[in-house]
């Protein structure tokens, strides 16, 4: 196995602020964040993973913690991302464009059952538009936390995780979990608004 402590150090402050976010929301006595929360409990468990693979935590299992790190980080995008559009659209009151995006996400992960040849064109054009409902309802709302919310995961887009960023001298995947950090951490204040 072959151990990365950087990338696993930048999973374990990912899977911390994982557990930050959803507690936050779990406090919060403003509202439920049922759906907000599914985004910081797939990260958790995709971040999780990334530490044992990465920091080569457990060599003999090192084949299923591979295959189920890839499994939650997909379901982040999958069905994370979404469920946080739709948190986003109900702490603004458009309940029928949130239940889209819930609908989106239950869609996404039929066709990734049925191992269609679309699975990730439809994660990605679930995902641009949520990210976009998150910039639209932010602009809208005043709401600069969920601004910077959706700028951070159009710059994730963009550093992607394959690869080193020469001028940083990090791997882009770690670049990548700081990035999410941040995400979560915008999401949680932007939810206190």
């Amino acid at each position: 196995m072959n151990r990365r402590i950087s990338t696993a150090l930048s999973d374990l402050v990912l899977a911390l602020s994982a557990v930050w976010g959803f507690r936050m929301l779990s406090e919060n006595r403003t509202a439920d964040f049922q759906f907000g929360k599914w985004w910081f409990m797939l990260m958790t468990m995709a971040a999780s993973l990334g530490v044992a693979r990465f920091g080569a935590l457990l060599p003999s299992y090192e084949a299923g913690i591979v295959k189920y790190h890839m499994v939650f980080s997909w379901l982040c995008r999958a069905i994370g991302v979404p469920c946080l559009a739709a948190e986003v659209c109900k702490y603004y009151t458009f309940t029928t464009a949130g239940q889209g995006f819930l609908l989106s996400a239950v869609a996404t992960f039929i066709t990734s059952s049925l191992r269609s040849s679309y699975k990730e064109k439809v994660t990605d054009l679930i995902n641009g538009l949520s990210v976009i409902m998150i910039l639209v309802l932010g602009i809208t709302g005043g709401n600069a936390c969920l601004i910077i919310t959706s700028v951070l995961f159009m710059l994730s887009g963009i550093v992607g995780v394959e690869g080193d960023i020469e001028l940083l001298k990090l791997p882009r995947v770690d670049v990548f979990h700081y990035i999410l950090v941040g995400i979560n951490c915008f999401v949680v204040w932007g939810f206190q608004n």
